[in-house]
This record gives C-alpha cells, sequence and structure tokens, in this order.
C-alpha cells in the first residue's frame, strides 16, 4: 500500500535563517501587527464610546478597555521595546500611539459616564424596584405552596431571579437598598429550603411508588422472556421494553436521589441483556436448525453436524434439545424437521439482532445518565438555591461597582495599567529577547527537519518501497504457505524442528502444544564486524544506544511515511527495534574467547575463517544464543505495537480488545504472545546448551 506523503511547504535551504533574522522577524510579523492591533482596538473603543447612547453599553465598553489593559501586562516587555525613541521600530509604530489613544479612550469614557448618569441612576432605581416586587411575589408563592410540585415549578423561576441579581449586583450594590435585598434573597432561600423538607417525604414516597411500578413491569417481562417464541412476541416484548426506557430516562432527574433508584436502572439493564441473549439465541438456532435441515435424510451426517454445532456454538437448542438425542437418531430427525417449521411460523430469519443489540447499548448508557444529571427533587433543589443566595450574597458586598463615581477611578487605572507596562526596565526587554532566540532557533531547526524528511520522502518514496517489493512478496508467500499447511504437518514440522535444536522430548511436546494451543539475520553477522575492528565497534555502538533509548512508537513515523501501512513496515519496525541486543552480544562473546585459545588456533596455522567459525563463534555461543533470546522476546514485545500499523497477527486482537474493553480476547491472545515467548526461549535455551554440552565432549 503507498503511503500518502503531504507536500513540503518550503525546501532545506529556505528553512535555516539565522537566528538573528528570526527574531527580527518574531518582530515585525507578531509584535507590530501586536501593537497596530491594540491601537486599533483602543480607537474603536473610543468611537463606541462617543456613540452610546446608554449606560450599559459604557460598562460593555469598560470591560474591553479592562481586558486591553490585561492583555497590555502581558505585552509589557515588547511595549517597552517599543517605545523607545532609539528603535528604527518606532518610525512605523510606537507604543507611545497606544498610550495616547488608551488615554483619549478613558477621558471619553469619564465624560460619557458623566453624561449619561441619569441612565444609570434610572437603570439602578428600576433594577431595586423590580427586584423588590419580584422578590415579593416570590415569597407569597413559597408561603402558598401545598406539594411537592409546587416546590419543583418554582425552582426555575426562582433560580433565574436569583441568578440575575447576582448577574446585575455592580449595577446597585452601591444602593443602600441593595443591602436589604441582599436579605431577601437569604431569607427567600431559607423558605424555599423550609418548604422543600416539608414536602420531601411525601416526594420520596410518591417516587418510591412509581419506581416499585416499573419494577413489576421490568419483572413481568423478566418472566415472560422464555416464552418467547415467534418475532412478532420479541417485538412486542421490545416495545413494551422501550416504553419502560423512555420512562425511566425521562424521570432520570425526579428518580436521581431515590435509594431505589440504581437497582431500578440494575434491573432494567439485566432485564435488556437478556432480552438480547434471547434475540441471539432465537437468530442462533434458526440459523444452525436451516443448516442441519438438508441433513435430515442422512442420520450420520446430521449427527456429525450436530456434534460440530455444540462444540462451535453454545446455543441452547443444540445442547440441550438436540445434543440429547444424537444417539437416536430417527427422533433427533423428526425433532430438526419440527424446529425447522417451528421458527418458519415463528419469522426467526426476520429477527434483527444488531437492531437489538444497539437498543441494549442505550439502555446501558441509562446509568451513566443517572449519574451524570442533577437531581430536582425538591432537597436537591433547596440545595442549588442555598448556594445561588450565597453567591448573589457575596458579588453583592465584593464586586466592583460600575456607578460613574467609582468608574472615574477605575478609568484612570486603566490609564495607568497600560503606562506602567510601556514603563517596564530595559533589563526585561533584555531578558525576554535573550530567552526567545533559542527557541527560535529550535522551532526553525525542526521545521528544516520535517522539511527535508518529506522531501526525501516525496522524492524517493516509490524506490524505498519497490526495494522492498521483494521482501513484502515473501512475506506474504509465506503467510499463505503457513495458512495453507494443515495444522497437523505443521505441528509435527514445529516439534522435528524443536527435536533438532534441543534433542529433548519435554520441548519437542511442549512446542507441538503450544502450538497446537495458540493456533507458529542481519544481527550476528554485524556483531563479528565489530569484534574485529574497534572502529567498527566505535561506530555502530552510538547506533545501537540510539536505537534502543528511543520510544519504539517513534520508529513507526519515519517507517509509515515512506512505506505507508503494512507488513514490511512493520517487519522494518520489528527489526530497528530488536537488533541490538544480538549485536551486542555476539560481539561481547566474541570479544570474551579466552586469548590462549586463540594463540593456540594460530600455533597450528588457522586461518582467519577457520579461527572465527571453528573457534571464536562456538565459544561465544553462549553469549550469542542469549543476544538470539533477547531479540526474540523484543520482537515479540513489538507485536501489539506494530499493529497499530496495519501488521496482523496476535498484536491485533490485543489491540482491538484494548480499544473496545474486551478482557477475556486480550487475555487469550496476551497470553498467546507469551506462549512464543516461551516457546523460542526454550528451544534456543536448550540447543545453546546441548550445543556447549556436544563440544566440551559430554554428549555424542
Amino acid at each position: 500500500m503507498a503511503a500518502i506523503r503531504p507536500i513540503p511547504q518550503q525546501s532545506i535551504i529556505e528553512c535555516i535563517p539565522p537566528a538573528s533574522d528570526i527574531a527580527d522577524l518574531r518582530i515585525l510579523n507578531k509584535d507590530l501587527n501586536f501593537i497596530q492591533a491594540m491601537t486599533k482596538r483602543a480607537d474603536d473603543l473610543n468611537s463606541q464610546a462617543l456613540n452610546a447612547t446608554d449606560y450599559n453599553q459604557l460598562v460593555k465598553i469598560t470591560d474591553s478597555f479592562s481586558k486591553l489593559a490585561e492583555r497590555a501586562v502581558d505585552k509589557s516587555k515588547t511595549l517597552k521595546e517599543l517605545s523607545d525613541s532609539s528603535n528604527p521600530m518606532t518610525e512605523v509604530n510606537s507604543s507611545a500611539e497606544l498610550l495616547e489613544k488608551v488615554q483619549i479612550l478613558a477621558k471619553t469614557l469619564d465624560n460619557k459616564s458623566q453624561e449619561l448618569s441619569d441612565s444609570y441612576i434610572s437603570n439602578e432605581n428600576s433594577l431595586i424596584e423590580n427586584f423588590g416586587s419580584s422578590f415579593s411575589e416570590m415569597s407569597n408563592r413559597i408561603d402558598s405552596m401545598s406539594s411537592s410540585d409546587d416546590v419543583i415549578s418554582a425552582f426555575p423561576e426562582l433560580e433565574k431571579m436569583i441568578e440575575s441579581f447576582s448577574d446585575n449586583a455592580r449595577f446597585i450594590n452601591n444602593n443602600p437598598k441593595s443591602e436589604a435585598l441582599s436579605e431577601k434573597v437569604s431569607q427567600l432561600a431559607s423558605s424555599y429550603t423550609d418548604m422543600a423538607e416539608k414536602y420531601s417525604d411525601a416526594f420520596m414516597s410518591e417516587m418510591g411508588a412509581q419506581i416499585s411500578l416499573i419494577n413489576q413491569k421490568i419483572n413481568g417481562l423478566k418472566a415472560n422472556i422464555d416464552y418467547l417464541n415467534s418475532n412478532s412476541a420479541l417485538q412486542s416484548h421490545l416495545e413494551q421494553l422501550s416504553e419502560i426506557r423512555e420512562q425511566v430516562n425521562a424521570s432520570a432527574s425526579i428518580y436521581k436521589n431515590h435509594p431505589g433508584a440504581r437497582d431500578m436502572v440494575y434491573n432494567l439493564d439485566t432485564l435488556s441483556i437478556s432480552t438480547h441473549a434471547k434475540a441471539q439465541e432465537m437468530a442462533d438456532s434458526n440459523e444452525i436448525v436451516s443448516e442441519l435441515v438438508p441433513l435430515v435424510n442422512d442420520p450420520e451426517a446430521l449427527v456429525r453436524a450436530v456434534k460440530e454445532a455444540s462444540i462451535r456454538t453454545d446455543v441452547t437448542t443444540v445442547e440441550n434439545v438436540l445434543m440429547p438425542l444424537t444417539s437416536k437418531t430417527n427422533e433427533l430427525s423428526a425433532k430438526v424437521a419440527e424446529l425447522a417449521g417451528q421458527y418458519s411460523s415463528g419469522n426467526y430469519s426476520d429477527i434483527k439482532v444488531r437492531t437489538i443489540s444497539n437498543f441494549d447499548k442505550t439502555v446501558e448508557r441509562l446509568d451513566r445518565q443517572y449519574i451524570s444529571i442533577r437531581s430536582t427533587d425538591p432537597e436537591a433543589l433547596a440545595i442549588n438555591i442555598q448556594n445561588l443566595a450565597k453567591d448573589a450574597s457575596s458579588n453583592i458586598e465584593s464586586i466592583r461597582s460600575v456607578d460613574p463615581a467609582s468608574q472615574t477611578e477605575y478609568f484612570a487605572s486603566l490609564s495607568s495599567t497600560v503606562s506602567s507596562s510601556i514603563d517596564v526596565s530595559g533589563f526585561s526587554v533584555f531578558m525576554n529577547n535573550v530567552i526567545s532566540i533559542p527557541g527560535d532557533v529550535m522551532m526553525s531547526s525542526r521545521n528544516c527537519v520535517d522539511a527535508a524528511f518529506k522531501d526525501f520522502t516525496r522524492e524517493f518514496g516509490n524506490n524505498i518501497e519497490s526495494f522492498f517489493d521483494p521482501l513484502l512478496t515473501f512475506l506474504i508467500v509465506i503467510e499463505k504457505l503457513l495458512l495453507a499447511t494443515p495444522w497437523p504437518v505443521f505441528l509435527a514440522v514445529a516439534g522435528v524442528l524443536a527435536w533438532l535444536g534441543s534433542r529433548s522430548i519435554k520441548v519437542s511436546l511442549g512446542v507441538m502444544s503450544a502450538f497446537f494451543i495458540i493456533g507458529f539475520a542481519l544481527g550476528i553477522p554485524l556483531g563479528i564486524w565489530m569484534s574485529r575492528s574497534d572502529r567498527a565497534q566505535s561506530w555502530i555502538t552510538p547506533v545501537l544506544d540510539i536505537m534502543q533509548t528511543i520510544p519504539s512508537f517513534v520508529y513507526l513515523i519515519p517507517v509509515v511515511m515512506m512505506l505507508g501501512i503494512g507488513k514490511v513496515p512493520g517487519l522494518i519496525a520489528v527489526c530497528i527495534y530488536a537488533m541490538p541486543p544480538i549485536v551486542r552480544l555476539t560481539n561481547l562473546g566474541i570479544r570474551l574467547v579466552n586469548k590462549e585459545a586463540m594463540e593456540a588456533a594460530d600455533a597450528f596455522g588457522a586461518t582467519y575463517r577457520q579461527r572465527l567459525f571453528m573457534v571464536q563463534i562456538p565459544l561465544a555461543l553462549p553469549n550469542i544464543f542469549a543476544g538470539i533470546n533477547q531479540t526474540i522476546m523484543m520482537a515479540l514485545a513489538m507485536v501489539v505495537i506494530a499493529s497499530m500499523i496495519g501488521v496482523a497477527g496476535l498484536g491485533l486482537p490485543v489491540l482491538q480488545a484494548v480499544q473496545n474493553q474486551y478482557l477475556s480476547m486480550g487475555m487469550l491472545n496476551g497470553l498467546a504472545i507469551v506462549a512464543l515467548a516461551v516457546i523460542f526461549d526454550r528451544v534456543s535455551q536448550a540447543f545453546g546448551t546441548r550445543i556447549q554440552k556436544h563440544r566440551s565432549g559430554d554428549v555424542l
């Protein structure tokens, strides 16, 4: 599969300007835009203030002015840099212009606030009057409550009223009447809480009765599951189940805090699971019986088919109805024909298991719904009202007032904030520039590497893929050969190979058993080269260090970019990750060969090849086999990671199990990988031990 590569936006030559140029670009492209944007924003706010006809408009403009001042504090170092008269940037634009605009804005807002002070007073009096009237009406409504329904129905209006009071606190908190209103809010919350407590028991009793009735319906449907014998009966059952689910879902907020709510949801969930299982059972039974019908006139074939179905499925019809009749062929044939007629008349073939499965998932989500939804029972609503009342009282006491006198002081403070930001010390500017340059260089370096690699993959990607085409063909052929090989033949070959390597019946039988349960180099030459050349060792050792240090996921990135996803990139990533142990230990084993043995070989006139293959490698076999063992273990460790880029095998089911939370599938395939590791570990160790014994004369 060809890799998809994005077209690079720049060449490697274009993306490595000096750090000083990058710093200049940063100021020109970002900071100049920033100062211009802030200046324009101050000018726009000034125009809005001049055209304002309502005091509320001025308050909104003041909020925007406040955000502008906060941004000036964040960009204080840049403002200082652009305010320096020796800086050529000031010829284009400077923070002095921004300060001028801010001072004009502050003056305009101050003048407009005084001009529209009557509007503020009118709005303040209107709010005080409206809140007083609304609070009195709500107080009367609370006093006249006679049921839990009254408590619940009054909540939205009371909540909205207190929130509005809190939101408008800054418009009224300097008014002498605001304290009385705040006390009235506290009284409303207290009265509402008293009423909620008064009718809470009656509410809970009523909810308990409703939940009990729902449980009765659920239990009735549970008892009916075993008697479902047609598609129409199943559909009627699902309709009743759907009505219950909708009721439970719609009433989640009022049922939530009742002690029996969770048991009800669990009861409904078990009913849904049982219904899904029954539908699956009916569909599977129909499918199996349909396959058995053509064999009713061939008793032996029918018995074999029933036994096979018993092994590969757990359908109750097969286990409890058909399997007991396998010794009575005539009765078995009659029963299959009878079931086929029953399923046909019941329209079992029309059962949509997937639809029922999706419905089951909606029922499953009810549990999360009951956890996350906000409860609307009287006591929970009273708690919400109490919290809102506390927040409103806190706002009245602490929030900054927006009356004209307070605003005048605030405008001056905002103007001073911008001025102070411009006057930040020159040392801070120096430190800011010093710190920014390494970051710019790092970003430029990253862009260079990414652009160069994209250029490389676009230019040579097809050639690299073509180079590995023979390897892909080989892998596909081997895969097809292994899949096409009958399992008895494969087990026999695995056993023979294990015997030849270990000369151990236990190991051979263990290999065959493990393969039956689960479904069966470049490193040594590099190690030999390193052992023969100190220069080669000095070159290769850092590469091996990098290969073992870099996280295994990183290997997937360049390989996938060049070769796409599939078997070849997976194999290459595995080889890169797993190769270092065999290279290191081969090198180590050969270098540790006794010098006296080498001198004896030289004394007998051995050639270079004879010394290597008849002295050094045989004596280094323990280390070499340890390297092979570790390489195999690391390769198996990459199985699951390689499955992320489309490599099929035991790693893919493990990855799917993790994504879908399938514990059993993940454990089975994980144990299969462990079994493979044990097989290779035992065979390689046994073979290495046998070779050593053979060469030392312990065995023939």
